[in-house]
């Protein structure tokens, strides 16, 4: 089996600076060998990047092309400022809880900016999570409406999100694209982990000035949730740096314990997510994570499969590194093979798998034998190109 193939410099590049702790010299010798920088700046924009990539290039004296120079640095101060605006939004929308008695879990970003960084700057974000009690839900709709933000009434959304396990997002009239979702629960409804919002609060502790008043989970509940969200929810398709830059500051805090991790993961059920989560963040980031830590979660899967689901995964997060799955029920396919929901002991998604019929974990209608001969041979081609490259890496 090949090795699994270098990412190009500017994808190593973008990555690279979502791990806080990466050398100076790294990412000064990794931008030294960028030869697209269009490309390299469009993935920080993808990936809400931009801000620390500036910083992170401009704190390793990198010599750059001035047009660059100049595109990243007016970048990097509109994204500051619209973080340290959402900052002060959440102070003051922590102000109306507090008001109000009403417990406060904050999750994600907003959770990362209240244990590592007040302004949010370490962790862009375009929306505020976090998560009250099911009976506190009607007196925290007033809060946030007291805080000055707008429930959405957008028809379509709130059918949507009907028992969803949050409420549809609340918008702030003063910041266009900035939303908050306030969370009922941690996952949608068909996960099976054996985790839940009781655990989180059970161990959450209270969040240091300027969010006094708040919580923010243990820092073994806040990487898992990262890891869950992104393997299990987003299907490691998408928000790729955000999350590895949440397992970049989790794991470098003097707090943080391996071993309690891995044993919050397995009895959540959640080894493979946590797996392929880490896994992409040590090839992805060069963080660093334990091998034995990674072999106490992995799947018993061959490592020439994993190494393949690897660049998959890859090429589906990182436009031009590999070549992406030609359709969606592969994809879907790839996903059940490295998660094995099943070994790890929950199940598939019900919005793919809702009877347990193979047509329905991709949303599609069944097909008679002729229409899937003529649907395979037109795509010959492209399946052709996926596995060979894939495969042979």
């Amino acid at each position: 089996m090949s090795p699994v193939p270098s990412l190009s410099p500017e994808s190593r590049l973008v990555f690279l600076s979502a791990d806080p702790g990466c050398e100076t010299s790294v990412l000064a010798a990794v931008a030294g060998e960028v030869r697209d920088w269009g490309r390299a700046i469009a993935l920080a924009e993808r990936e809400v990047a931009t801000s620390s990539l500036w910083r992170a290039l401009r704190d390793s004296s990198s010599t750059l092309p001035e047009p660059v120079t100049a595109h990243l640095r007016r970048s990097a101060i509109v994204s500051d400022f619209r973080m340290q605006q959402l900052a002060l939004r959440l102070q003051r929308t922590v102000a109306a809880f507090g008001a109000e008695g009403i417990p406060l879990l904050l999750l994600k970003g907003a959770a990362i900016g209240a244990l590592f960084d007040p302004s949010f700057r370490l962790r862009p974000m375009t929306d505020i999570d976090a998560l009250v009690r099911r009976e506190d839900v009607g007196r925290a709709r007033a809060a946030l409406v007291a805080a000055g933000w707008t429930e959405s009434t957008d028809p379509e959304l709130r059918e949507v999100l009907e028992d969803h396990h949050h409420l549809p997002p609340f918008l702030d009239p003063q910041m266009p694209g900035v939303r908050f979702e306030l969370h009922v629960s941690l996952f949608p409804s068909d996960h099976s982990f054996t985790v839940d919002e009781s655990h989180f609060l059970r161990d959450a502790q209270p969040a240091a000035a300027p969010f006094t008043g708040t919580l923010v989970p243990a820092l073994d509940h806040l990487l898992l949730h990262a890891c869950v969200h992104f393997a299990w929810q987003h299907t490691m398709e998408f928000a790729a740096w955000r999350t590895l830059r949440v397992v970049g500051l989790v794991v470098r805090s003097p707090d943080f314990s391996w071993e309690r991790f891995v044993e919050t993961a397995l009895a959540a059920k959640a080894a493979t997510s946590c797996y392929w989560t880490l896994r992409l963040a040590r090839r992805l980031s060069d963080i660093e994570v334990p091998a034995d830590t990674l072999a106490r979660l992995q799947p018993p899967t061959a490592e020439f499969v994993r190494a393949a689901l690897e660049r998959h995964f890859i090429a589906a997060l990182v436009p031009g590194e590999g070549v992406a799955s030609p359709s969606t029920r592969l994809s879907r396919l790839l996903w059940r093979t490295a998660l094995r929901p099943r070994w790890s002991g929950h199940r598939t998604p019900e919005r793919w798998d809702p009877e347990g019929r193979w047509e329905r974990w991709y949303g599609l209608a069944p097909e008679s034998f002729g229409d899937r001969v003529r649907r395979h041979a037109a795509g010959y081609r492209a399946w052709w190109t996926f596995f060979a490259r894939t495969l042979r890496g």
